[in-house]
């Protein structure tokens, strides 16, 4: 009995899939969305100069529908195929609960920018067309690195969130520190714990403006004491990350190169001496006193 052929669901999903080997035609189209993803980038920048956008923006704004028409069919493509995804439901909550996600709710984004008309109060807000820069993280479905980058990222979201608390309440300690030392001297910058904030956050992420500093000796003595906890603050989230590159990287050398013998997998069928096959297995005593001696003993007169 001849198998059935794939549907086009089935098909679709094939071709819209990075992750399953992809091939001549999954390479193109994904290059292709790639350059478009640049290329309005590109115009987003170019269009923020008034000389440039008085003598393209009907071109460009043709470029944006017609960008906004084909991201839509992608979208609407990636939806049709969630019920053949891994932990998704065929019904309608799987296809919310996929809608939802970060990767395509920024999706959905660029495609509402991109297809809102300049003519309605939406697109007047010259800052919400900069929205469109978001369509640099559509990159995630197509590069590697930046899966990568977001495994590890996910991976350590525990840590990262607990740094980012421990950071928040040394913020506010020292706004709160520095208020109380520098508003009795009448400091700029330091009238209320708000107007202290500034200070601690520029303090503790080593910035250091110089716009707001503390007066008083006593001020001066805390601040330093703050900014050596903020050498501290930022250096940690970055090693927990580079941590994480590692630990990943191990990971997927180590599923890259698979080793010689099974044994070294974890596998008691096998001989972690030669590789032989055990049996019954584990009887890895038995197993030595079957073997052929090595070196060969030398049985000529």
């Amino acid at each position: 009995m001849r198998p059935s052929a794939p549907t086009f669901q089935a098909r679709l999903y094939t071709f819209l899939d990075p992750g399953d080997g992809a091939g001549p035609g999954e390479r193109a189209f994904n290059t292709l969305l790639v350059l478009l993803i640049l290329l309005n980038v590109t115009v987003t920048v170019l269009s923020t100069v008034p000389e440039v956008l008085a003598l393209y923006r009907h071109e460009m704004r043709l470029f944006e529908l017609f960008s906004g028409l084909v991201f839509t069919l992608e979208y609407l493509a990636r939806l049709y195929v969630v019920p053949l995804r891994p932990g998704f439901t065929p019904r309608q909550q799987g296809h919310l609960r996929y809608a939802l996600s970060p990767l395509p709710l920024i999706d959905l984004l660029v495609i509402v920018v991109l297809l809102t008309p300049g003519t309605t109060a939406l697109a007047s807000l010259r800052g919400l067309r900069l929205l469109k820069l978001l369509s640099l993280l559509r990159l995630g479905h197509y590069s590697n690195s930046l899966l990568l980058i977001g495994r590890v990222i996910q991976q350590r979201a525990g840590e990262l969130i607990s740094t980012g608390l421990i950071v928040l309440v040394l913020v506010f300690i020292a706004a709160s520190l520095l208020y109380q030392v520098e508003s009795g001297a009448g400091t700029k910058g330091f009238e209320s714990i708000p107007h202290a904030l500034w200070w601690a956050v520029v303090t503790l992420t080593t910035t250091g403006y110089g716009d707001v500093y503390p007066a008083t000796p006593l001020g001066k003595v805390l601040a330093g004491t703050i900014m050596l906890f903020g050498v501290g603050m930022v250096a940690l989230p970055a090693g927990m990350i580079a941590s994480g590159f590692a630990e990943e990287l191990a990971r997927l050398r180590q599923l890259a190169a698979p080793t010689a013998f099974p044994q070294e997998r974890g596998d008691p069928a096998h001989c972690p001496h030669c590789g032989g096959e055990l049996s019954p297995p584990g009887s890895i005593s038995a197993h030595r006193e079957s073997r052929a001696p090595w070196p060969p003993e030398n049985t000529s007169s």
